[in-house]
């Protein structure tokens, strides 16, 4: 294949906000390598130019101090007729379902480009953590979003949706359901559409009885090779180090791991916490004593990726809490590919955990203290699925991802560009 003209559009702080802004990072790192020209498209809060690729910060809808899931691109014809006359791309990739999603679907159709959506976020996961705020979503904004891709491309409107037949139980109530719907809705605008996790792509597929089925792919989020380059400096010890990485936020459900670490009871644990979130004043007033023992450690947010493999590296196994909520759950291939051991509760998250290098259990306080106290009751076994973890992780190789993103790029754009405009740029 020829380099191609990507534009890449994304509604996150740009780079260091969450594991969506990591891995388009990364995706952008490999395509570039790959000899692709790639423009970059995101919010101007917070934005750091990429040194390898072409950018540009965009104003945005974004209420200051709020988080990154909260900010959207500014859209509407006089910008996105302003990026088509500025730029020619023979992708458009947009990365979440706001302005980025929107702002994409108007530039693809003025150029006649190809647009392909990657699903990040599973919407249907939050309604038993946050249930007030999912179900604000559910009614408004995720019932509006199809809506306005309708009247972005209504040439792509008309497709019978239904609920989706195969969900988890936490799923099944009428709000999760209608958000899986909606989901598919907007993926009926795009020429394809992507998610890191099968079971995104599965419900969507079911919500169309099988008529998006050509356009959906599953492709997981890459690892940085600074994960696999990390090494270890704190000594073996009698002490075994958990480690929790993520947001604070209710759906990541940090407070079931620090209960399981109280319950655990072992005088040789610590847990090491990382991130930042809602719910970090209340993590701390639960785990006052811990923090005073110093066997519970929060160490605040990172952005210095090198610090966050560092930290990984030096546990002993990495514990995540997360239960039908993440698509892929990044952290699990970023601690498999910095050889640690894991302990998760998540049978729907495959990226970075294979029976030799974790542990699966139930998302009870109690199952992760008993799986706590494996880890740390075992040390031969311990030491085994740390060891174990550096080969899952080189599965998930930033170089597979970006070879399969090359593969929808030169697939949809096959189906959707005539004969002559394509022969030139798809040549092997």
């Amino acid at each position: 294949m020829k380099p191609l003209r990507i534009g890449i559009f994304i509604d996150d702080f740009f780079p260091k906000s969450g594991g969506v802004a990591r891995s388009v990072e990364l995706q952008i790192n490999e395509l570039v390598r790959m000899g692709h020209k790639v423009t970059l498209f995101a919010p101007k809060p917070f934005f750091i130019p990429p040194e390898n690729c072409a950018s540009e910060a965009l104003d945005v809808w974004h209420i200051p101090g709020t988080e990154s899931f909260l900010s959207s691109l500014k859209f509407g014809r006089k910008a996105a007729e302003r990026i088509a006359t500025q730029y020619t791309f023979d992708v458009i990739h947009s990365q979440n379902e706001r302005g980025a999603l929107f702002l994409a679907a108007q530039i693809a159709k003025i150029q006649n480009t190809p647009h392909v959506h990657t699903f990040h976020s599973n919407y249907a996961g939050t309604h038993r953590t946050s249930p007030f705020l999912s179900m604000l979503n559910s009614l408004t904004y995720l019932h509006v979003a199809p809506l306005i891709m309708r009247r972005l491309r209504p040439e792509r409107s008309g497709m019978k949706l239904y609920f989706p037949r195969k969900l988890s139980t936490p799923e099944r109530i009428p709000l999760a359901r209608a958000d899986w719907k909606n989901v598919a809705r907007l993926a009926q605008y795009v020429d394809a559409f992507t998610s890191p996790a099968n079971f995104v792509i599965d419900a969507i597929v079911d919500a169309s009885r099988g008529k998006l089925a050509d356009k959906g792919y599953v492709i997981p989020n890459g690892v940085s090779p600074i994960f696999a380059k990390a090494e270890r400096i704190r000594p073996d010890e009698t002490v075994v180090r958990f480690l929790s990485c993520g947001r604070l936020d209710p759906e990541k459900r940090v407070d079931i791991i620090i209960k399981a670490f109280q319950q655990l009871g072992r005088k040789n644990t610590e847990l090491y916490i990382v991130g930042s979130g809602s719910m970090e004043a209340d993590l701390k007033r639960l785990a006052k004593k811990e923090i005073e023992d110093e066997t519970i450690k929060f160490l605040g947010h990172y952005n210095d990726i090198e610090r966050i493999a560092n930290e990984f590296a030096n546990a002993d196994v990495f514990v995540f809490a997360s239960y039908r909520f993440d698509t892929q759950g990044m952290v699990l291939a970023e601690a498999a590919a910095s050889g640690t051991a894991i302990l998760y509760c998540d049978d729907r998250l495959k990226v970075g955990v294979a029976p030799e290098n974790s542990l699966l259990v139930n998302p009870s306080v109690s199952a992760l203290a008993e799986g706590m106290r494996f880890f740390a009751s075992h040390p031969d076994e311990r030491t085994a699925m740390i060891k174990a973890s550096k080969h899952v992780g080189r599965g998930v190789s930033a170089e597979i991802m970006e070879q399969r993103f090359e593969s929808v790029y030169e697939k949809v754009m096959r189906l959707l560009m005539p004969p002559d405009s394509t022969s030139d740029i798809l040549e092997s």
